[in-house]
């Protein structure tokens, strides 16, 4: 007889989880966003106005479309795998394909892939296009309201990738959602229920369906949770034979990207960096007058030209010397940061020399993400 038992990641599960989350929850894959072209237009669609219906490619953080750097990007993550989402990579499938096989080549055959897919472009080419070039997994987004395409899950059992169907968790759709499992237990291996997020880019679309967040603190939609047991105890109910993981927002954020982040933290950091047990690196930072960061800093480095880009470097060059020289500093605790356009020291180093330039200074937290996004920024300097 199968139980509901708890996880040790915040969340819930019938049976096991399938690999992609075993891995995920563990830190183990990076998220490949290779388009964020979609024909769907869900009203509970998180992803950003930057990557919303534009063919974009992401590999976590790092927006790309160089094959060198997603190639990087999963090794600074020491990633066992990648799960491909979008939009809808289907409408990419080219592309989709191309990149299934590159990662096989690269990191062999081993090296785990799984895919988000609705349905609305499932066909039996595609499926054995995915297949032959090596998918592992397969995770279908069916529309609820849309059962006649719900046929098209049956196409995916002629291969033997894991299959699964995923789904947010609509507290108003639940008699919708008991009909999907009715028609999907005896089809798929597993059942994968998120709980239902507010984002800064749905917060409208889902309020003006009734939804609240369930506390003041969360992102979370109030009711997701309830709907969720239910529907996992509907599952037992019924006796089907059907493995299922509910998915907690606190998942995706203190064990997902957390787990993710520490392994990439201990990749990338330097000498003169301090990693929390979190993940985050301390470092000193020492910034250019005319380049300090404020209201609209990444902008404002996006928008660089290549001669203005050089100018600072050649300064910063310059100032890392002075700073050296003077201060007896070892090379290898202070260096040029060509991405942000700044000098990063040793946070003790930053300490004892701040009075004694004239530049601004500050510890700086951040994320060892592509973006390194700041958390906490401190200065030291009197003048600010």
């Amino acid at each position: 007889m199968k139980k509901i038992s708890k996880t040790p990641y915040y969340s819930k599960k019938i049976g096991k989880l399938p690999k992609g989350c075993r891995l995920c929850v563990k830190g183990e894959k990076s998220v490949f966003f290779i388009t964020g072209v979609c024909s769907k237009k869900c009203f509970f669609c998180p992803i950003s106005d930057e990557k919303k219906n534009n063919d974009v490619i992401y590999i976590n953080e790092w927006q790309t479309k160089k094959k060198k750097d997603i190639l990087k990007e999963v090794e600074l993550c020491s990633s066992k795998g990648v799960g491909i989402t979008g939009g809808d990579p289907l409408l990419r499938s080219t592309r989709t394909i191309k990149y299934i096989r590159l990662f096989k080549k690269k990191f062999s055959e081993k090296f785990h892939i799984h895919i988000y897919v609705p349905l609305t472009h499932v066909t039996k080419e595609n499926l054995k296009k995915l297949n032959d070039a090596g998918l592992d997994e397969i995770r279908f987004h069916p529309d609820l309201i849309k059962p006649e395409e719900w046929e098209k899950i049956i196409l995916a059992k002629k291969y033997s990738w894991d299959t699964g169907v995923e789904i947010p968790v609509i507290p108003k759709k639940e008699k919708q959602t008991k009909k999907l499992i009715d028609f999907i237990h005896d089809k798929v291996d597993f059942l994968n229920l998120n709980e239902l997020e507010f984002s800064d880019t749905n917060y409208n679309q889902i309020s003006e369906h009734g939804y609240k967040p369930k506390d003041s603190i969360s992102y979370a939609v109030l009711g997701s949770e309830n709907a969720a047991k239910r529907l996992m105890k509907y599952v037992i109910d019924k006796d089907y034979n059907l493995s299922v993981h509910y998915c907690t927002a606190k998942l995706k954020d203190r064990v997902q990207l957390a787990s993710r982040i520490k392994k990439r933290a201990e990749n990338i950091k330097k000498e003169y960096d301090i990693v929390t047990g979190s993940g985050i690196l301390i470092r000193g930072a020492v910034f250019l007058p005319e380049f300090t960061p404020g209201f609209s800093y990444r902008k404002k480095i996006k928008d660089l030209s290549n001669i203005q880009k050089t100018k600072l470097l050649l300064k910063l060059r310059k100032l890392k010397n002075e700073l050296k020289t003077r201060f007896d500093i070892p090379e290898e605790l202070i260096e040029v940061d060509k991405s942000k356009f700044r000098i990063l020291l040793e946070p003790a180093i930053i300490n004892e020399i701040f009075s004694e330039i004239k530049y601004k200074c500050a510890i700086v937290k951040e994320f060892p993400t592509h973006d390194l996004f700041e958390t906490e920024i401190e200065w030291l300097t009197e003048s600010i």
